[in-house]
């Protein structure tokens, strides 16, 4: 996995010498994106004011350089998004010092997220082979941030800030991070402030997150079971690594759909973990999903095999009396094997844990409970 994702990375570094843009090739005004993104491969958006009832769909050609420069901004207007789609093969795309992707969340938050409310669009949808996308910076998306279904892609450097949905008892919601489905995937050194899934991996394989910090969201996760095909619920050869999560209900997060078709969540990989005031479950593995909610009642059509977590280590905070459990682990029968914890350290669980299967190397602190939210 690690030697072809270096070769990506050499191959694409190799390649990104763009060459300046010209004139008639930056995007100031939406009326131009036509015209620009089908006689151009580089490419600058310049304080771009998108309006109401329109995408940014930037269909590109192969090898196009694309670079953001100061704020590119989004009218208001009730529908499902994406504001942005960008598709194409041998991208390299760039955010400018100071440029900033401005969803305007804030305008739409109503608490529901995308279980209710207003129709709010979601932001960014990636579908891109062979390519390097840094130093984005998102603001306030309105739901869920980034979709990325992509091959060979290399995200790097980016700051998706929704913190301002933390205000009056958490308007946002549904703000997720990288929604992550494909092959060959690198997330690093990249910060998430938001109210849900820091990044979560769907399906795919070949997938490594390193370098991030998560606040205020729900963690770093894996949510399979969405389909009844067992290939879209499979995810296989996932690494997070050395990764800070805070003020979170979650630190780890690995769930399963219990009311889908078959799957395999195989050779998964949690590494140098940080936790800072996690309030519900430091390690939370469930295969109980149905309906997109915890039911208590664990299937097995998802099985979880060869898990390994390695220094986890933290603290934990209750927060308006959250449960604070160290590890919530419900497996269903025969469904979870070969799972190799070490060094697992997390402090401040006033409840204990509760597990039905016990990984080798670790020991349940108190499995006489059984408490779910």
């Amino acid at each position: 996995m690690y030697e072809a994702i270096n070769v990506l990375i050499l191959f694409l570094v190799t390649s990104t010498n763009a060459a300046s843009v010209e004139k008639n090739c930056v995007i100031s005004e939406f009326s131009l994106v036509d015209d620009v993104i089908k006689n151009c491969t580089d490419i600058k958006i310049s304080n771009l004011h998108v309006p109401a009832n329109q995408g940014l769909n930037l269909n590109l050609k192969n090898g196009t350089n694309l670079v953001f420069e100061g704020r590119t901004y989004f009218d208001y207007y009730e529908w499902q998004g994406p504001l942005i789609t960008i598709k194409g093969h041998d991208l390299t795309i760039t955010g400018e010092k100071g440029s900033v992707l401005d969803g305007q969340g804030e305008l739409y938050w109503d608490t529901f997220g995308g279980n209710g409310g207003i129709a709010k669009p979601k932001f960014m949808r990636l579908e891109v082979t062979e390519s390097i996308a840094e130093r984005i910076n998102i603001k306030n998306c309105p739901v869920h941030c980034i979709s990325v279904k992509s091959n060979d892609l290399i995200i790097n450097e980016w700051t998706i800030d929704v913190s301002e949905g933390d205000k009056k008892n958490f308007t946002g919601h549904n703000t997720d991070g990288f929604d992550l489905s494909g092959t060959n995937l690198v997330i690093k050194n990249s910060t998430v402030l938001n109210q849900d899934d820091c990044v979560v991996v769907n399906v795919g394989a070949n997938i490594l997150i390193s370098n991030m910090v998560c606040s205020g969201g729900h963690g770093l996760s894996i949510s399979v079971g969405f389909s009844n095909d067992f290939s879209a619920n499979s995810v296989s050869n996932i690494t997070f690594e050395n990764c800070l999560v805070s003020n979170s209900p979650n630190g780890i997060h690995v769930k399963t759909h219990s009311d889908s078709g078959p799957g395999l969540v195989h050779n998964i990989t949690y590494r140098n973990i940080e936790l800072k005031n996690i309030h519900n479950f430091g390690i939370n593995i469930q295969q109980d999903y149905e309906n997109g909610e915890a039911t208590g009642n664990p299937g097995s059509n998802i099985p979880i095999v060869d898990l390994t977590l390695e220094n986890i280590h933290g603290n934990m905070q209750s927060y308006n009396n959250s449960p604070t459990l160290e590890a919530l682990i419900l497996c269903g029968e025969g469904a979870c094997t070969n799972w190799q914890f070490s060094d697992i350290n997390i402090t401040g669980a006033k409840n204990g844990s509760y597990c039905n299967y016990q990984p080798e190397g670790y020991i349940c602190p108190d499995n006489s409970k059984k408490i779910f939210i």
